[in-house]
C-alpha cells in the first residue's frame, strides 16, 4: 500500500487509472433477469385466412321476360289463313271431268266442262247420241250439280278418226320397242297397226327372230293381235 502511494505521488495518471479498475471491480454489473412479457399487453391476433362468402339462402328472383314483339297482321287472321289451308281444295268442273274419264263409253273422248252458280256445260264431241246422252247423266251424278246443258257435237268419222290416232302410237311405240334390241334394230321390219292388230313384215334369216319381234310388240298396250305372215325367211323363194 505504501508503495502505490509512492507510486501514486510519483504518477498521478498511473494512480487514476488503478483507483478506476478498483471501482470497476467493485461495481460488477449484476445480470439483468429476462424480462417476461407483458401480461397487460393485448398480443395482435394471428393472421388468419379470410372466411369464404356465405351463400345467400333467399330465392333468385325469375329473369323478366320481354314483353311479345307485335306484328302487324292480326292474330285472328293468322287463324284464318290457317284454317284455309287445311281446308281441301276441289272443284266442281274437275269433279264432273274426272267422272266422265271414269266412265269406259267416255274415256276416248276430250269433253269439255264449265261452271256456272252449279250449272254445268259439256261440250266437245262424241260418236254417237247414246254417248252424249250418257255424258249428260255420268254428270248429273256428281255431288253438287243442279242442272246440266248438254252442248256435245255428234260425229260419226270421230270413232275412226280416234281409232286411226291410237294406231299410230302403237306403231310408234313398237318401233321403239324394237330399236332396243340389237338383233330386231339389224332386221328392220316394217310395222303397221290397223284396229289394234299389227302386221310385220320383212326378211330375216333366222325364224326365231320373227317370233322375238311379236313377243316385243305384245308387250305394247294396246295391240290386240301379232301377223307374221309376211316375214320371210332369206333364200326362200
Amino acid at each position: 500500500m505504501v508503495l502505490l502511494l509512492a507510486l501514486a505521488a510519483t504518477c498521478p495518471t498511473l494512480a487514476h487509472t488503478a483507483s478506476s479498475e478498483q471501482s470497476d471491480k467493485d461495481k460488477a454489473p449484476e445480470k439483468s433477469a429476462p424480462r417476461s412479457p407483458n401480461l397487460g399487453q393485448v398480443q395482435p391476433a394471428p393472421e388468419s385466412s379470410p372466411a369464404p362468402p356465405k351463400l345467400s339462402t333467399e330465392p333468385t328472383p325469375p329473369a323478366q321476360m320481354s314483353p311479345p314483339v307485335k306484328t302487324d297482321v292480326p292474330q285472328e287472321r293468322d287463324v284464318k289463313e290457317k284454317e284455309t289451308a287445311r281446308k281441301p281444295v276441289a272443284s266442281l268442273i274437275l269433279t264432273v271431268k274426272l267422272a266422265l274419264m271414269a266412265d269406259p263409253r267416255l274415256f276416248q273422248y276430250e269433253i269439255e266442262a264449265g261452271e256456272d252458280q252449279q250449272t254445268i256445260t259439256l261440250s266437245g264431241r262424241v260418236s254417237s247420241e247414246e254417248e252424249k246422252t250418257v255424258a249428260s247423266d255420268v254428270a248429273r251424278t256428281v255431288t253438287g250439280v243442279k242442272a246440266v246443258i248438254n252442248k256435245l257435237d255428234v260425229s260419226k268419222d270421230l270413232s275412226q278418226a280416234l281409232t286411226k290416232k291410237r294406231d299410230e302410237v302403237i306403231t310408234h311405240l313398237i318401233k321403239d320397242q324394237f330399236a332396243k334390241s340389237a338383233t330386231l334394230k339389224a332386221a328392220n321390219f316394217e310395222v303397221k297397226t290397223e284396229e289394234g292388230i299389227v302386221s310385220l313384215s320383212g326378211a330375216v334369216r333366222f325364224q326365231v327372230i320373227a317370233l322375238e319381234a311379236a313377243e316385243a310388240a305384245r308387250q305394247v298396250p294396246g295391240v290386240r293381235a301379232v301377223k307374221t305372215d309376211k316375214v320371210r325367211l332369206e333364200g326362200e323363194g
